[in-house]
């Protein structure tokens, strides 16, 4: 599992990308934890790289979107690989978070585009 993060405009992407499952939460959910409390208040998760997703993973970008929220903060996801997206809206995610089908429409729905 690996995180890169990136600064779009005023937007902090995060590119998750390998799986993201009961092994790889550990230390994701810390990374995560640390940019769900950060300066950032604008944070898109790319996917675009990510394989896999397991419950387990749900409740990580569960648990970013929802500090960002305690902390004024937006959380937007983009580019997942069709077999991730169909968890993400099996799972309802689709009705918990702004889904878009790529990072350059996830970063002008920010902007208000």
């Amino acid at each position: 599992m690996q995180i890169s993060t990136q600064t779009v405009q005023d937007v902090l992407v995060v590119g998750l990308s390998g799986r993201l499952d009961s092994h790889t939460v550990g230390d994701v959910g810390d990374r995560i934890a640390a940019i769900g409390t950060g300066d950032a208040k604008r944070v898109l998760l790319n996917l675009s790289g990510l394989d896999y997703v397991s419950s387990a993973g749900l409740r990580i970008v569960l648990r970013l979107s929802r500090l960002l929220q305690s902390h004024g903060g937006e959380l937007k996801v983009s580019d997942a690989q069709p077999m991730v997206a169909q968890v993400l809206e099996t799972a309802g995610f689709d009705s918990l978070l702004r889904i878009h089908a790529t990072q350059d429409q996830a970063l002008a729905a920010f902007s208000g585009g």
